[in-house]
């Protein structure tokens, strides 16, 4: 195996301490003096996490970067169509331009910089200066986050698993400094990924028996457990990471494990799904981050007042491509799919996304506890369940699809409508563009499904290939990572 240098910038080697009434500001790393302080008690592990969860809220990661900016735009779900704008470059699959490849380099940077901030959690946490029930807990917390973020790493910037699992994967990080990290096969990263969820899950049975937001902020680190990498979104980790593998009986035993635990999760009734289209869909959302810029930064990269064309509009489909995404069909005729209302709304030349924030007033006024973002919502856990149980069982797949159809306002599918796998997993293909825009999951969907898609204006079918669905590493680590 070879080995690579993750180029870092490292800021220091633990991160600042942050007011426990206010957990996720946005926070930048400190100097080494204040290690042995910072880590000399629980607050200060706390404290640590806070800031990890901070960072990765920021605009240049999960903020914006990883879900609703350019992750998405490589899903052709969003834009700008300005001439100029690095978008067309990155909608094009341009990846030898060089203001896309500066996205990609952030990308990376970025989330390795965050595992880094993690695996000093974790190397603190190897000799603590104090005893506490707690610290295994907190262990199987970062665990688990370092598994979530590499496992975003190796969906960008390696093949398929089920296609490549033998070719390169990505370095896989364990330390909080300079040295060259192994890098794995796809399948040995995978390997990696699950043995840190493994350990990560038997170290917090014992907790987030209640996995809700809580009604305000609090500087209670154990409870409002949805902001955390909690014991569910182990759960549902591991079920996306099995469902890559095509390891189709442990991905619906681990969705089904989140599905069931409906102390905490249940779909909102179709009537109501309004109240879970966004942060912090109560019910639903199984992870997620506050995010105390997220909204302004959304408004103003989709409810500009400029026109169709403009460099710094982000457009989303076209409507006609919406419609057809949307349609009714089959047994579901008469009804209507509440996304599409819910999520878009038409500003004559161009289509707005609405879905986080319908205006900069509401952007300016939301309540602190609307501040934030969704990672992992439990509809996914249902779309995974339905494509591993089709193979054995055509009856139960098709009854977790309806379950996430119904909850939108839609009537349930028949085996009519969907005679074979092949239009089993179209139809699947659909929900993931109709369900998750803003979320970052729809280009590894169609990765996963190696599905072909429409590009933003509905004027091209994109073809899947390595080509697209594997982003360059950063030349930096091809050039020096071996040195």
């Amino acid at each position: 195996m070879k080995k690579t240098a993750l180029y870092i910038a490292f800021g220091a080697l633990s991160l600042a301490a942050l007011p426990s009434c206010n957990k996720f500001l946005d926070v930048q790393p400190k100097g080494t003096l204040l290690q042995e302080v910072q880590f000399s008690s629980l607050q200060g592990y706390y404290d640590a996490f806070y800031g990890v969860y901070g960072t990765m809220a920021k605009s240049d990661l999960y903020g914006q970067r990883m879900t609703n900016g350019f992750v998405d735009e490589l899903a052709q779900m969003f834009g700008s169509t300005g001439a100029t704008s690095t978008s067309v470059k990155t909608r094009a699959y341009n990846y030898t331009d060089v203001s896309v490849q500066a996205e990609i380099y952030s990308l990376w940077l970025g989330q390795y910089q965050v595992i880094s901030y993690v695996n000093n959690i974790l190397a603190n946490l190897q000799s603590p200066s104090f005893s506490s029930s707690h610290l295994s807990q907190l262990k199987g917390e970062a665990l688990g986050l370092r598994a979530f973020l590499h496992f975003d790493l190796v969906r960008l910037f390696a093949e398929d698993y089920q296609r490549g699992k033998d070719s390169r994967g990505i370095p896989y990080s364990y330390d909080f400094n300079l040295k060259n990290r192994t890098v794995y096969t796809v399948a040995g990263a995978y390997e990696n990924i699950l043995k840190d969820l493994d350990e990560a899950e038997r170290l917090l049975a014992p907790i987030d028996e209640t996995v809700s937001l809580g009604v305000t902020q609090t500087a209670d680190f154990w409870s409002g457990r949805a902001v955390h990498f909690n014991k569910y979104a182990v759960y549902a980790t591991k079920a996306r990471v099995y469902q890559a593998m095509g390891n189709w009986s442990k991905a619906a035993e681990y969705a089904k494990k989140v599905t069931d635990h409906t102390a905490d999760f249940n779909l909102a009734n179709r009537n109501s799904f309004e109240s879970v289209r966004r942060f912090p869909a109560s019910g639903e959302m199984i992870f997620g981050l506050y995010a105390p810029g997220f909204l302004d930064q959304v408004a103003a990269r989709f409810l500009k007042n400029t026109g169709a064309g403009s460099d710094d509009l982000n457009e989303a489909h076209r409507k006609s491509v919406l419609d057809q995404l949307y349609a009714v069909t089959g047994s579901a005729t008469g009804a209507i799919d509440n996304r599409q209302a819910a999520y878009y709304r038409d500003a004559g030349t161009y289509q707005q996304f609405v879905r986080f924030v319908a205006s900069s007033e509401e952007a300016t006024s939301a309540a602190t506890s609307l501040r934030g973002l969704t990672l992992i919502r439990l509809p996914e856990m249902y779309y995974i369940q339905a494509e591993a149980l089709y193979s054995t069982d055509p009856t139960a797949a098709l009854a977790a699809l309806n379950k996430v159809r119904e909850s939108r306002g839609l009537n349930a599918l028949t085996t009519s409508d969907l005679p074979t796998q092949v239009d089993f997993k179209a139809e699947l293909v659909k929900e993931y563009m109709r369900e998750l825009p803003g979320e970052g999951q729809i280009f590894s969907a169609f990765k996963h499904f190696n599905s072909s898609f429409l590009d933003l204006l509905g004027e091209r079918t994109i073809e899947p290939s390595s080509s697209i669905f594997v982003l360059p590493w950063p030349q930096d680590e091809l050039t020096y990572g071996n040195q």
